[in-house]
């Protein structure tokens, strides 16, 4: 039972794919952001927290 695909369903498949893939990349971008956000507030906690210990 293979499937035979045309060309202009192939060529559909693939742009269907890059725009997953542009959305991945997106969403990656956004949390490496959030994550540098992250890394910044708790290096500043970790000061605070010293400068009580």
């Amino acid at each position: 039972m293979n499937k035979s695909y045309t060309k202009s369903d192939l060529e559909q498949i693939i742009g269907l794919q890059q725009e997953s893939l542009q959305a991945l990349q997106k969403t990656l971008g956004r949390l490496r952001h959030q994550n540098e956000r992250l890394e910044r507030s708790n290096q500043k906690l970790r000061k605070k927290i010293a400068e009580y210990e």
